[in-house]
């Protein structure tokens, strides 16, 4: 190929690029948007993580210091108290999760082999329902306080799994791929 034919092909791509609407359309464009996608989903997640940590922080306090006169805590107010720290922690490991999430590998060999544009079109998806869930666990933790903490870790507990299922689906999707 003479140097000046690679020149039009470089610009037909840039513009091609340019006019495409599709946002995983180039390596560069997915993996720029991927980076935004995770800070968005791991925000949503950190924000909820902190509701529970404050929840906890306040239920701390609340039980108080020990002493001689009170040597144990009420019970119930430590099994609660461990309950809003381990929802807490699940959704902080989550949020490194999120972080830690697979990106497709931008080798231009298995760029030929592999069905980029389903593998993408999988992507979007993928990521769409992921965005969805962290937004309903952000949401989540906007109405929750310590008094309604008990009623709402259930709910959180389901969505954390549901996100775990949906973590799932999504790196399994990148580890089939060669």
């Amino acid at each position: 190929m003479e140097r000046h034919e690679q020149i039009e092909m470089i610009v037909a791509k840039f513009f091609s690029e340019r006019r495409d609407i599709n946002p995983y359309a180039s390596a560069d464009t997915m993996r720029a948007l991927d980076h935004v996608i995770r800070n968005g989903l791991a925000d949503g997640l950190a924000r909820a993580a902190s509701v529970w940590r404050s929840i906890y922080q306040e239920q701390s306090r609340r039980v108080g210091v020990l002493t001689r006169d009170n040597p144990l805590p009420d019970a119930q107010q430590m099994a609660d108290l461990r309950e809003d720290k381990r929802l807490a922690d699940m959704l902080s490991a989550r949020v490194s999760a999120v972080h830690a999430l697979p990106a497709p590998a931008n080798d231009r060999v298995y760029h030929r082999i592999r069905n980029n544009d389903q593998l993408l079109e999988l992507l979007i998806t993928t990521d769409y329902g992921l965005a969805v869930l962290a937004d309903s666990i952000d949401r989540l933790g906007d109405g929750v306080t310590r008094d309604t903490a008990a009623q709402s870790r259930e709910a959180f507990e389901q969505k954390i799994a549901e996100l775990d299922a949906a973590l799932k689906e999504r790196s399994r999707l990148l580890s089939s791929v060669p």
